[in-house]
């Protein structure tokens, strides 16, 4: 098989010809290659900050603060906008711990991750975040909360930041092995495939979790290919091309779907 250098020159093309800033770490956890375009530069995390929430609600729950199977009362004022179905069912009173949190990851739901936020606490996402060295990582404000926006307020994170992440969590060292499997499960029931997954053959397994806002789109995740594991942290910012243009909802996603395949064609040497 081949490595992530071969991608080298077709990742920096793609890079150089975009309308906007792309920031990409990717790494093949098997050998420790790397590729690196701006790791350090800071982005609205949009929803891939739901991934650190996910993890404190499994660090708390391996430290016995909180119960995966704990009912959380869902009330009209806790509804919000944006990606989402809890907002839409009016019958639903009450939901899992676990429930919110798959719903957080696997459809985006900004009411489901809003009441994990409510649940783990804001802060304590941050202190673990800062005790894993995610210098970059903050969240600042709940999911649609434009008011907090315009008051300055914004959630951040940096490829490096939320690429060490995922690394900590594909070699069991941000929590329990359990923990680190359980978090990756549910990265790999993402139902929001336009970006990472697109271009790769349908039987390649894909953990990630994606973000936009506008003019922002991100994918990151661990992409499983046969047994090599492939770290791709992607984000970009300040792309202005009308979303529904180019090959996947916007010249970024396409770029990101692009990487990704640029990727797999070298590590499998095709």
């Amino acid at each position: 098989m081949g490595n992530l250098e071969q991608a080298r020159r077709q990742i920096e093309d793609l890079i150089r010809a975009a309308p906007g800033k792309v920031g990409l770490v990717t790494k093949d956890l098997s050998t420790g290659d790397t590729l690196q375009w701006s790791p350090e530069e800071r982005f609205p995390a949009a929803s891939i900050i739901k991934i650190p929430i996910l993890v404190e609600a499994l660090r708390q729950e391996q430290a016995g603060r909180l119960r995966l199977d704990e009912r959380i009362l869902v009330r009209p004022e806790d509804k919000v906008g944006g990606f989402g179905v809890l907002k839409e069912l009016g019958s639903v009173e009450s939901v899992s711990l676990l429930d919110l949190m798959t719903l957080m990851i696997v459809i985006s739901d900004n009411t489901a991750a809003n009441l994990c936020i409510a649940r783990v606490g804001m802060e304590a996402v941050n202190e673990t975040m800062a005790s894993l060295g995610l210098r970059a990582t903050i969240l600042r404000r709940k999911m649609m909360d434009v008011a907090a926006r315009e008051r300055g307020l914004d959630n951040f994170t940096s490829p490096a930041d939320i690429g060490r992440l995922l690394e900590l969590l594909a070699t069991n060292q941000a929590l329990t092995p359990e923990g680190c499997a359980h978090s990756l499960d549910i990265l790999t029931r993402q139902q929001v495939n336009d970006r990472l997954p697109l271009l790769l053959p349908p039987q390649v397994k894909v953990a990630h979790k994606t973000g936009e806002l506008p003019g922002i789109r991100h994918d990151v995740g661990i992409v499983f290919i046969d047994s090599r594991r492939i770290l791709i942290a992607a984000l970009t910012k300040d792309f202005n091309t009308p979303l529904g243009q180019g090959l996947v909802g916007g010249q970024a996603s396409e770029l990101i779907a692009r990487i990704s395949r640029s990727i797999f064609d070298a590590i499998t040497g095709r």
